[in-house]
């Protein structure tokens, strides 16, 4: 079984899930990438969650590994 890439506090650019599907309702913020902070880890399962901020608080998205 393979590592996780990232540690905690490590920093990360994405583009959110839901700006793909258009559900976020930000319009032209669609295809704006964001900067997070990967704040947990769960080796057990295999999955890393990143907080990043938005224009009405902090948002969060996890990733597999």
């Amino acid at each position: 079984m393979s590592e996780c890439p990232y540690e905690v506090g490590d920093k990360l650019r994405f583009k959110p899930a839901a700006y793909f599907a258009g559900t976020s309702g930000y319009g032209s913020e669609l295809d704006v990438e964001v900067t997070g902070t990967v704040e947990r880890v769960h080796e057990q399962h295999r999955w890393y969650r990143v907080r990043y901020e938005t224009p009405l608080g902090a948002a969060y998205e996890c990733f597999k590994f």
